[in-house]
């Protein structure tokens, strides 16, 4: 096990997180890591009358969540995603107020549209790294306008693409189901990535896309691989990417990774089908390949996983992601991105 600037974990959340624990090899590891960085997907809701937004599932934590994210010696988190305005502003803003009190960067949430576009700045090595947090999964009321606060989504455009006579032979077929970004968040999405690559030397995106229900959520949606590229081309030297809650390949574009889900870093107690395994990027500023290692979920405790050779789901994954033309040398207890 290695030593990194940087190590990106997954989607975090805790209905009881008193109980929650880490196990001594991943200890091991965030040890070695300068940098650890997360999604947090919960508010922190210290307001007995706080009440859920309307919307399918809404998550909330308590306090005790900041002693478990100290205990990972979290860096930072992005609140880009689709529950952290679950039980409204208020909450959102008492999250970030307690986050930073803890000397928790977060960002993707902000009282302003240019607070929620704002990069969180870490440095390492003397390099200045831009955090950027990004979801194109949101409730409308939970999405940030010019003077209202909000996450920094990014609108996409849901399209039925019709062949007539594919429709009759593959009836009601999911995949003729597409989307895209609505022209203008990509403008301003350009002019956020352009101005953080200005003032960092390093920019990371991370990003909440794509489906969260199984099965869909093994499948990398077309408009997720485009924004990828787009936030490559842009000025972003890593994208990584969440809100599956399953692990999705990894793809290089123009020399760049592009990890489309890291799946759950940490997801208690774990909802009906929901996958127990998630995955750490774990990157040195300056060398052109990432380590991936991975991570098990049994009951409130996530360990690093070992012999992945072993392992079908992983077997898959390093499949899927071959298939992308990234090259994965599998060194027993992690796979290392290797560029050509």
């Amino acid at each position: 096990m290695g030593e990194y600037d940087i190590c990106f974990c997954g989607d975090l959340y805790a209905e009881e997180p008193s109980k929650l624990s880490i196990g001594e090899s991943l200890k091991a590891l965030f040890k070695g890591c300068k940098l650890r960085v997360a999604n947090l997907e919960t508010p922190i809701v210290i307001d007995p009358l706080a009440k859920p937004m309307n919307k399918y599932s809404a998550l909330k934590t308590t306090p005790d969540i900041l002693k478990f994210l100290k205990q990972m010696r979290t860096s930072a988190v992005s609140l880009a995603n689709n529950h952290i305005m679950d039980y409204g502003p208020k909450s959102a803003e008492d999250t970030a107020r307690l986050l930073r009190q803890e000397s928790i960067k977060c960002y993707g949430y902000g009282q302003t549209l240019d607070e929620a576009f704002q990069p969180a700045t870490v440095e390492v090595k003397g390099v200045k790294v831009g955090l950027v947090g990004l979801t194109t999964t949101f409730a409308p009321e939970a999405l940030v306008k010019k003077n209202k606060p909000g996450v920094a989504g990014l609108t996409v455009i849901t399209k039925i693409n019709i062949d007539p006579r594919e429709v009759l032979e593959e009836p009601a077929a999911p995949y003729i189901v597409g989307g895209e970004v609505l022209k203008e968040d990509l403008d301003l999405l350009r002019r956020a990535i352009k101005e953080s690559k200005r003032d960092n030397g390093f920019v990371a995106a991370q990003i909440h896309w794509g489906a969260g229900l199984s099965p869909y959520n093994e499948v990398v949606l077309d408009y997720v691989k485009g924004l990828g590229e787009f936030l490559v081309d842009v000025g972003c030297d890593i994208v990584i990417g969440g809100h599956p809650h399953t692990i999705q390949p990894v793809n290089v574009y123009k020399g760049k990774v592009v990890t489309y889900s890291l799946g759950n870093f940490i997801f208690y107690p774990i909802m009906g089908p929901m996958e127990n395994k998630g995955m750490i990027l774990a990157k040195n500023l300056g060398e052109p390949g990432v380590d991936l290692y991975f991570v098990e979920q049994i009951e409130n405790e996530v360990e690093l996983l070992d012999d992945l050779s072993q392992n079908p789901k992983l077997a898959y994954f390093k499949y899927q992601s071959e298939k992308n033309g990234v090259h994965l040398l599998d060194e027993g207890d992690h796979f290392s991105v290797k560029m050509s």
